[in-house]
């Protein structure tokens, strides 16, 4: 077999691993096509490139810009320099808006992950999750999350976007974050969309400083996740605040949680914790709470 021959072969076989080969550059991506490039170097469902989706994005990236051999530092090289320029948050990951700066997307696309406002707690989430859940299913589903794109472009001053575009979009949010690949948003999905990281978790960032404290400490930690869960101030952490605390306490034991499996968690909860029995959990019931169904001991 001849050098030419060989280095053909070779072109094709790099072709077929690469998974940027699909997408050549003809100006930007479709919102569709950037959501399947995202969602597969998303490597261990992170919510960003990191760790191996970063090194293989980058080598395969490379790849496309090249004829040559390329190799693993040519590749760390290029990773370097992109990341300096692009890693707009400085974590050594790669964010949706970050990706978009390396493979440009339709605009209107990354508006929807681009937003002023953060969500502060579970508490919030379910706020939303009311609003466009219209059907109480328990789930997000397509005709909902389109819902949900119309509203968001709309107050970032883009209206009258056509129904096509709307279903684009949605099918790249779904590309993204259906892990569970139902076609619909649970909980859990929904809240990494709206950039609700697990990190973000109160109750487990409570558990966590926990082990370390004294009994004082650990009461003044008390008081603060009592007051986050209660956003009514009304004594009680009820109706979507309950909703929104037994979430983030089953959160880190399950891969993907819906409303249907909170709401009998929380029964279970309440038929247990619910001293008083009026459906809600007070400042004196979240202490049996947490020490029955987490390590912390008050």
């Amino acid at each position: 077999m001849s050098h030419r021959q060989r280095h053909t072969k070779s072109q094709k076989k790099r072709k077929i691993s690469n998974f940027l080969a699909k997408y050549p550059h003809t100006g930007k991506l479709t919102a569709d096509k950037f959501a399947k490039i995202y969602e597969h170097y998303d490597s261990n469902n992170s919510g960003f490139i990191d760790e191996d989706g970063l090194d293989k994005f980058f080598h395969d990236l490379l790849e496309t810009m090249t004829t040559d051999e390329v190799t693993d530092q040519m590749a760390k090289d290029m990773q370097e320099c992109f990341m300096s320029t692009y890693d707009d948050a400085g974590d050594g990951r790669i964010a949706i808006t970050e990706l978009a700066n390396i493979l440009p997307t339709d605009e209107n696309f990354i508006l929807l992950f681009r937003r002023e406002e953060k969500l502060e707690s579970s508490v919030d989430l379910m706020e939303i999750w009311r609003k466009y859940d219209q059907d109480r299913s328990g789930y997000i589903g397509e005709g909902e999350l389109k819902d949900f794109i119309k509203d968001l472009l709309a107050s970032k001053g883009s209206k009258d976007v056509p129904d096509q575009t709307l279903q684009d979009y949605c099918n790249g949010l779904i590309t993204i974050f259906d892990k569970n690949r139902d076609g619909r948003l649970g909980l859990k999905e929904m809240a990494r969309l709206l950039s609700l990281r697990e990190e973000d978790n109160f109750l487990t960032q409570f558990q966590s400083i926990a082990k370390n404290l004294t009994y004082k400490e650990k009461l003044a930690h008390f008081n603060k996740c009592f007051e986050h869960y209660d956003k009514g101030k009304s004594q009680a952490i009820e109706g979507d605040e309950l909703v929104a605390f037994v979430k983030d306490l089953m959160e880190p034991d399950m891969e993907d949680i819906t409303e249907t499996e909170v709401e009998l968690y929380k029964k279970g909860i309440l038929a247990t914790c619910d001293k008083n029995g009026d459906g809600k959990i007070q400042k004196d019931e979240l202490k049996i709470v947490l020490g029955l169904y987490t390590e912390v001991g008050l």
